[in-house]
């Protein structure tokens, strides 16, 4: 029996500049709940937002190749795939940013997004295009193509 194998392709997080601002105004936020609430309150909503704000400014896009297809992961929790006969076509995609906001994103056009700002690639299947954040997309899209390509041969 043979175990599937995965490789990660691409693995991008917000920038430094970003985050770290952002969870900081996030607990700051939230200080005057801990202020003028109760203090049971003032701490739960702290705590709260210090893990969501965590969550959020410290998300990351990881793509990664599989022996059945590509898949990418955003912030742990958002999750697209694409079997390899499934896609049409991979490109690099624009520069995003606060815009095009992270996360689980729905784009003009009807594009998904699994972003974290920065550059992108665009994969296409025969329902849509998917945005995806990574560190590279030029180096990104040239992995993409050589598994597809791979793949693609196997058939």
């Amino acid at each position: 029996m043979t175990h599937p194998t995965e490789q990660s392709i691409s693995e991008a997080g917000l920038s430094r500049r970003v985050s770290i601002p952002l969870f900081v105004l996030l607990v700051l936020g939230a200080l005057p709940a801990l202020l003028f609430a109760p203090l049971g309150v003032g701490v739960s909503v702290l705590a709260l937002v210090g893990v969501i704000g965590a969550a959020v400014a410290f998300s990351r896009v990881k793509i990664v190749a599989g022996d059945t297809g590509l898949s990418a992961r955003c912030m742990g929790i958002f999750h697209v795939s694409f079997a390899w006969d499934e896609i049409l076509s991979v490109q690099e995609g624009p520069e995003t940013g606060v815009l095009e906001g992270a996360g689980y994103r729905i784009l003009p056009g009807g594009k998904v997004g699994l972003l974290v700002g920065g550059p992108s690639v665009e994969v296409r299947d025969s329902g849509k295009t998917y945005l995806l954040s990574v560190r590279d997309s030029q180096r990104t899209v040239e992995e993409i193509r050589r598994h597809l390509a791979a793949a693609n041969s196997l058939l």
